[in-house]
């Protein structure tokens, strides 16, 4: 079924319109529909730890966090998505003529690594979602063992790091905060381990 969804361009207006009719969510990347996947049981705890983090950190700060339900205007004729997490500073802004869901100017995205979904938010999310205008952060999580990549903005050059171990700590730059990999990977169990 996803390739057969993948196989067909649409566009933006006609996604939106067919989307808001469908029982589940998908993402419109490069003009293709992709039905969103669903999530683990590691994925979804990292996700809610992340997002208490994140959140306990940054409302002061007026910020918001938003959980995978936000869908996202990564470019408005092509490129729709559902990141895991989206940190959002200052007032929304929504795109004009649809439900009030489809967000513009995220600050932080984050993406919770599963091996189906891997490549398409390493590479093709990447790439695109670097060009945000809005977008400060953008942090690949991984799920099997505790190691966060960032992608972080300063002035108009993107920064790479990676943050590994349960004794290390991701540094956002942007709005400042520090969250210890300890307390987003606490309780999560790994293979390897």
């Amino acid at each position: 079924m996803a390739e057969r969804l993948a196989e067909y361009l649409v566009s933006a207006d006609h996604y939106l319109a067919w989307e808001s009719q469908q029982p589940y969510k998908y993402e419109l990347i490069d003009n293709r529909i992709y039905p969103m996947t669903g999530a683990s049981l590691s994925h979804n705890y990292i996700s809610t730890r992340l997002s208490v983090a994140l959140d306990s950190r940054l409302s002061e700060k007026g910020c918001a966090v938003y959980t995978s339900d936000m869908r996202v205007q990564v470019e408005e004729e092509g490129t729709y998505t559902y990141p895991d997490l989206v940190v959002l500073c200052g007032a929304p802004r929504l795109r004009p003529y649809a439900e009030q869901d489809t967000l513009q100017n995220p600050t932080l995205l984050f993406e919770i690594l599963s091996p189906s979904t891997e490549l398409i938010d390493r590479y093709q999310k990447r790439e695109q979602y670097l060009h945000i205008p809005s977008l400060l952060g953008y942090f690949l999580v991984a799920q099997d063992k505790p190691l966060i990549e960032a992608h972080t903005r300063s002035f108009d050059d993107w920064h790479y790091r990676e943050y590994a171990g349960l004794d290390a700590s991701l540094h956002i730059p942007t709005p400042d905060c520090e969250i210890p990999l300890s307390e987003i990977y606490r309780r999560v169990r790994f293979k390897d381990a």
